[in-house]
């Protein structure tokens, strides 16, 4: 099968190709198990199966999850359907698929995001700074305080005008904040999350939201029988043009750490603190197991992301933040021109998810040039 052919261009189109494999996926694995999640408070549906070799449950699980950025989803859900047709479901494969490991594949986290290109839910909620418990209140406990200082920059309060004129404006602003505070502090500002602008980028929430109260409940029940768990969270955009980075925030030297670099260490792509491309967020989904799980399990955590247009460099770097800014403000302030409007509308979803075939066959080269490799490191360890 044409590996191009696994992206899709609608939500429907996406969710309908991952739903096709029930009947497969029953008939293949003595332990199968698909459950439609409702979301509240309108927050869709989350579609997810678990698979396995026995019906005893197995001491390994890999877990496989897409959407959390929404408009991320179309890429994650072609990763997922294509290591469900050629890895799980194909005889003929010359992978050899690990029998002591069970898998748990989550579509779509965050369905309104995926159906409307968008990164965030409903309520402008980044998902990504939501995966908290509600003890932590990460809204008071967490102040960014840099994003403080330059939130006016970061959300403008007014109506989007002409593209050419707000781009050019826009660069001239984006040089004086960085020349004023410098450019780690801008990424770190916007990027780390924030719980005290509802109506701003990265916004974290003041609550877990009803997804992310949900999967408590579903993961606390379905992953009580695992000693070690693999998790693999798709997400697209960030990084070197065409690139590949796995990211974690375990601390250097625990265990955590010690786990991901028996299995993706020797790729060369693992960033964490200290590495110059890395940043750090609050309300991580890779983080969230670790406060749900008992402390005894093995976690191995890992964002899976592929860069597009590369935004490493100042020309893409100015890019991305105009267009996420320019986005949101369009949202939540309009536009003089809606064709204006739909002109950063489209960039914006080119930026998570590229109609560009090159970006789409390096991507599909990046991940199943590790993922399967990395399954088989984790199923021996």
């Amino acid at each position: 099968m044409d590996v191009l052919s696994y992206y899709l261009e609608t939500y429907e189109a996406c969710r309908k190709a991952f739903l096709s494999y029930k009947k497969q996926l029953k008939s293949k694995f003595e332990r199968f198990d698909y459950e439609c999640l409702e979301i509240p408070k309108d927050g869709g549906q989350l579609d997810v199966y678990c698979l396995g070799a026995k019906k005893k449950p197995a001491k390994r699980l890999v877990i496989m999850s897409s959407g959390i950025h929404g408009v991320e989803g179309f890429a994650g859900s072609a990763f997922q359907r294509r290591w469900i047709e050629e890895f799980l479901l194909d005889d003929k494969s010359a992978y050899k698929l690990p029998k002591n490991s069970d898998f748990l594949i989550l579509h779509g986290i965050n369905a309104h995001g995926f159906k409307n290109f968008l990164r965030v839910n409903e309520r402008n909620v980044d998902l990504n700074r939501n995966f908290a418990l509600k003890r932590e209140k990460l809204h008071k406990r967490f102040k960014n305080k840099k994003y403080r200082k330059i939130q006016s920059f970061l959300n403008p309060g007014s109506e989007f005008g002409n593209f050419l004129f707000e781009y050019i404006f826009f660069i001239i602003r984006f040089l004086g904040v960085v020349i004023r505070f410098g450019a780690k502090y801008v990424l770190d500002a916007a990027v780390n999350g924030q719980y005290e602008f509802p109506k701003g980028i990265y916004y974290g929430g003041r609550k877990p939201e009803p997804v992310v109260r949900v999967l408590r409940k579903y993961f606390k029940k379905v992953l009580k029988p695992y000693d070690r768990i693999l998790i693999l969270d798709f997400h697209t955009g960030y990084g070197a043009k065409n690139g590949l980075s796995l990211m974690h925030n375990a601390e250097g030297g625990s265990r955590t750490d010690k786990n991901l670099k028996k299995v993706f260490g020797d790729f060369g792509l693992l960033l964490n603190e200290g590495e110059e491309d890395f940043y750090r967020t609050s309300g991580d989904f890779t983080d969230f197991f670790g406060k749900i799980l008992a402390k005894e399990k093995d976690l191995f955590p890992i964002t899976v992301e592929l860069g597009t247009f590369g935004n490493l460099n100042v020309m893409g770097a100015i890019r991305g933040s105009f267009l996420m800014i320019s986005e949101n403000r369009i949202r939540f302030h309009g536009s003089k021109s809606e064709l204006e409007a739909d002109k950063i509308r489209e960039e914006f979803k080119q930026m998570f998810y590229p109609n560009r075939e090159d970006w789409r066959l390096a991507a599909m080269d990046h991940v199943f040039g590790i993922v399967p490799e990395a399954i088989t490191r984790f199923s021996k360890l």
